[in-house]
């Protein structure tokens, strides 16, 4: 093998590693990441998300509880972070659901 392809190969499997920790650790604190999540934009708006760590087609990543995207409640430009579950009312719920964000 060429010492390329075996640093391609290290580096991929890095980055996996370090996805998978991310993850687990951010559910570990009550969040529902990866996957469809209730976020909190700047304005207070909440709707959900496709949030997936290592990745996004529709926001800035601005670590791993930021992003800069748009909220389809205003609708504006914001920053959104990740709302933990335990923190929602049933009404906030349906309210994030009703205003599902980007897929």
């Amino acid at each position: 093998m060429h010492a390329g392809l075996i640093v391609g190969i290290v580096v991929l499997v890095l980055v996996g590693i370090s996805v998978v920790v991310v993850n687990v650790t951010v559910r570990r604190k009550g969040y529902s990441i990866p996957g469809r999540t209730v976020v909190r934009c700047s304005q207070g708006h909440l709707f959900t998300t496709t949030w997936i760590e290592g990745g996004s087609l529709h926001a800035v990543r601005l670590g791993p509880y930021k992003r800069y995207q748009r909220c389809p409640v205003g609708p504006h430009w914001a920053v959104v972070v990740p709302v933990r579950d335990e923190d929602l009312t049933d009404e906030e719920r349906r309210e994030a659901a009703a205003h599902g964000g980007p897929a």
